[in-house]
């Protein structure tokens, strides 16, 4: 297989592509095109935010860059340096919805959008000493938000992303980061009746799912260790170790004409196997290839971030899929159009 660059979009992130809606970001601006409309959307910032956040290494140290932007019935939900928005499409209003607790942004793809409606996430944040963790819920498109569960102080570091699994109508959260931190919820869409999958170890620490109708698929994040693709059945609820990856995994993507990519990072720890990031792919859960490999642009990690391939939200093919990322030679802050022959 083959990986090509098509073209690369002047943003930071895009974070949803499908034939009907795009929508990308570069610091505080929101840019949206529909196929009737196209219109930008500006979140609140300080003065000396606006101001540094003309300079990209500057916003990579400060993650000025991080926000996360999902569509939803009436308008947009947005993440930013810790607030909550809701955008209404038609009057045009942005307004603030909810204050997080612990928390600037979440991670990609990390909010459960259903119906376009209902709308879960948790807390992703340093966390230092432990704190409880919220999960929220929105069942008015984001308009107003509770609190529908809270990880009680030292149980998890953080949230690593609510999702919705269509097979079982249940809610997948995912947590990490350290030993006993590390646990899988299945759940009800009113977090009343909660399963808890895995006893904390690095095996259950992950960042997203592939469900299928018999199974469900991880790729363990962990820098600690080796990061495996895992294998749940969801009759035994057994888990089984599949392939090594050359480092953990933080972002993947199911592609409509039946592919599935997966993305390394390139991280600090015993657990990342060389100096690159790893772009994979595989076409039945099996077997993964490694497609193309991103070397780290050789800023110091710690401050200004680790080296990462991101996909947005959305309906893309091989033929056609964005990726963005960060800390990356040659692509730091910028979207790409890709495809893969």
């Amino acid at each position: 297989m083959k990986f090509t660059i098509k073209k690369i979009v002047n943003r930071e992130i895009c974070h949803y592509d499908s034939p009907e809606i795009q929508i990308t970001s570069l610091s505080n601006t929101i840019y949206v095109r529909t196929n009737n409309n196209e219109y930008t959307v500006k979140l609140p910032d300080r003065l000396w935010k606006r101001f540094l956040g003309n300079f990209r290494l500057a916003r990579r140290v400060l993650r000025l860059d991080k926000c996360n932007v999902v569509p939803v019935e009436d308008g947009l939900v947005l993440i930013r340096q810790g607030e909550v928005y809701h955008y209404h499409s038609d009057s045009k209003i942005l307004k603030r919805t909810l204050l997080l607790k612990n928390c600037r942004n979440v991670l990609h793809q990390s909010i459960a959008v259903i119906h376009q409606k209902e709308l879960f996430f948790g807390e992703y944040g340093n966390n230092a000493p432990r704190k409880e963790v919220p999960v929220y819920k929105s069942s008015d498109c984001g308009n107003s938000w509770k609190t529908i569960f809270e990880f009680p102080p030292g149980k998890i570091k953080h949230v690593h992303g609510c999702f919705y699994d269509p097979y079982e109508d249940k809610i997948w959260t995912m947590t990490g980061d350290f030993k006993g931190e590390c646990h899988i919820l299945c759940s009800d869409r009113n977090f009343d009746n909660i399963e808890w999958i895995g006893d904390g170890n690095q095996l259950y620490r992950a960042c997203n799912a592939f469900f299928e109708k018999d199974s469900v698929h991880w790729i363990m994040d962990s820098p600690l260790q080796n990061s495996y693709h895992i294998k749940l059945d969801r009759t035994s609820r057994r888990i089984h170790q599949h392939q090594l990856f050359p480092g953990p995994v933080w972002y993947i993507k199911r592609l409509t004409d039946g592919y599935y990519l997966a993305a390394t990072a390139q991280e600090i720890g015993p657990g990342v196997k060389d100096k690159h990031a790893h772009l994979m792919i595989s076409k039945d859960l099996i077997e993964w290839d490694d497609i193309h490999q991103f070397q780290h642009d050789g800023f110091p990690k710690r401050y200004f971030k680790f080296g990462v391939i991101g996909f947005p939200d959305g309906q893309q093919s091989s033929q056609s899929f964005f990726i963005f990322t960060e800390a990356i030679k040659g692509l730091d802050g910028k979207v790409a159009l890709c495809a893969i022959d």
